[in-house]
């Protein structure tokens, strides 16, 4: 099986690591002879795919905090010997965080284009070897 070669092109004038792999991801798509109207897609796709998963994030996040909220609750009841009410307190914070996790764990980020696959590769390889 062979390996391909990943050729990082560096110029010099980049100022951080962001600006050689997208100079990179840039080449690549000229190499892919991808027309102008179908790298700005891509980047629209990108752009759309960042603020979506943006979104979820925070969305889980405040779940996340409504539970701990409704976890510390149903603790302080059963501290306080009110056992039926702060077990369901316990469980209902421990399934709404677990029923949030899932569901958004199922939600599909990929890129549907082969094409764009390909470049999202290419970028997560050069961003881990440029690190």
């Amino acid at each position: 099986m062979e390996k391909d070669i990943l050729n990082i092109a560096i110029s010099g004038d980049e100022k951080n690591k962001n600006e050689i792999v997208y100079k990179n991801i840039i080449d690549a798509m000229n190499k892919q002879k991808m027309s102008k109207d179908e790298q700005i897609e891509y980047l629209k796709t990108k752009l759309t795919s960042l603020e979506n998963e943006y979104q979820s994030n925070v969305v889980i996040l405040i779940t996340l905090a409504i539970a701990v909220v409704i976890l510390a609750v149903g603790l302080y009841l059963l501290i306080t010997d009110e056992y039926v009410l702060g077990i369901v307190f316990v469980l209902l914070a421990f399934f709404i965080s677990i029923y949030k996790l899932i569901t958004s764990s199922q939600k599909d980020k990929r890129f549907k284009n082969k094409k764009y696959m390909e470049l999202e590769t290419l970028r997560k390889n050069i961003n881990s070897i440029l690190k």
